[in-house]
């Protein structure tokens, strides 16, 4: 696969930080696997890691919590 963005790197599996913001909520999940490019640094998630992190932001909004930091368990 080539990466969408610059059009000349290969994103390879790794781990990255993700950031998600739902009105006064800030989630912050950290270990979260991606394919990163080893170029531009874009970042590419599969389809039930996606679901996963707005699951656990919405849950998380959901009860209040103004700031909550995760470790995303594979």
């Amino acid at each position: 696969m080539i990466c969408l963005t610059c059009k000349t790197g290969t994103p390879q599996p790794g781990l990255t930080t993700v950031v998600l913001e739902k009105g006064p909520s800030l989630v912050i999940f950290k270990e979260v696997p991606a394919r990163i490019c080893d170029t531009c640094g874009e970042r590419y998630f599969d389809g039930e890691i996606t679901e996963r992190l707005l699951a656990e932001a919405n849950e998380s909004a959901a009860k209040g919590n103004e700031l909550e930091i995760k470790r995303l368990a594979a």
